[in-house]
């Protein structure tokens, strides 16, 4: 539990580096009329909402099949930015992690808290 709460809490300022790394690099070219709708623009501009729209970037830079629909085309090319395509592997390698911690804690808890 205690390393998937610092997994959580380690993640927060690695989205808030790459959100101001993909503000700068990716917004102008993707955040716009042809990617996303009028609605999408407006809410993903505030804070909370903002890191939404990082992760929806981290997930089109590390899957890029699973967001073919919005973007035609891959977004970033390992060769051609390094570090963000660094950052979006090592981010979601920590999702998905924490998550099978919290995952296996709950489960663990479930089966302490049945039987005794």
């Amino acid at each position: 539990m205690i390393i998937s709460v610092i997994g959580i809490v380690g993640l927060i300022p690695l989205l808030l580096i790459q959100h101001f790394l993909h503000k700068a690099k990716l917004d102008p070219t993707y955040f716009n009329g042809n990617h996303f709708s009028k609605y999408e623009l407006e809410i993903y501009t505030s804070f909370p909402l903002l890191l939404v729209k990082t992760i929806g970037y981290i997930k089109a830079v590390v899957f890029p099949e699973t967001m073919r629909r919005k973007f035609k085309e891959n977004i970033i090319k390992p060769k051609d930015e390094p570090l963000i395509f660094t950052l979006a592997w090592l981010t979601m390698i920590i999702i998905i992690l924490s998550g099978i911690i919290l995952i296996n804690t709950a489960i663990s808890a479930f089966f302490h808290y049945t039987y005794y």
